[in-house]
């Protein structure tokens, strides 16, 4: 008797979906304080992606460093200077699939990235970029850019750090004071 009714709830709730095959779930958006824009309040170890250009190894090691302090779980990735931009847009789609509650940026072609970045706004994951703004794709979705700006420092270790402030600040459900808030049109840009 309990098989059965157990079969039959199977069967019910197939039928509630649409008989629909496996998909891949989206991230949980992050909780937004304007409704316009992924503002942060996420978890305290949530996934926190960087995606940087050939040659910042320096940079991603203090990422990796002051992201794990802040008990995060970084996950950082400096891509080949060979075809950096296609992989750049990889690295993006990867994390933001991968469940990245924020993802800090520095593009190596802005133009290039703009879908990615797009994608993951999308996504409901907070976009950062570290030194040059992300333009929008201006194709669907929002046609927002990075939601914030974090300007590039003579040395990586005060750009990670003030990155890692940010993250925190998104964290928190806070806006961050960077001076670089990007809003829905692009304002600013």
């Amino acid at each position: 008797m309990r098989t059965v009714v157990v079969a039959v709830l199977v069967a019910a709730s197939l039928a509630l979906t649409g008989c629909q095959g496996p998909t891949t779930a989206a991230p949980t958006p992050v909780r937004s304080t304007d409704l316009t824009s992924s503002d942060g309040g996420f978890a305290d170890d949530a996934v926190v992606g960087a995606v940087l250009a050939p040659g910042d190894d320096t940079l991603a090691a203090d990422l990796e460093r002051g992201l794990d302090r802040a008990g995060f779980s970084p996950d950082v990735r400096v891509v080949p200077s060979s075809g950096a931009a296609a992989e750049q847009a990889r690295a993006v789609d990867a994390l933001v699939r991968g469940g990245a509650k924020a993802l800090l940026v520095h593009a190596v072609d802005a133009d290039a990235l703009a879908e990615a970045v797009q994608t993951a706004h999308d996504a409901g994951v907070v976009v950062v970029s570290v030194g040059a703004s992300v333009p929008a794709s201006g194709t669907g979705g929002d046609g927002v850019s990075a939601d914030h700006r974090v300007p590039a420092a003579a040395d990586a270790g005060t750009t990670a750090r003030a990155a890692v402030e940010v993250v925190r600040s998104l964290q928190r459900g806070e806006q961050p004071d960077t001076g670089d808030r990007r809003g829905r049109s692009g304002a600013g840009d």
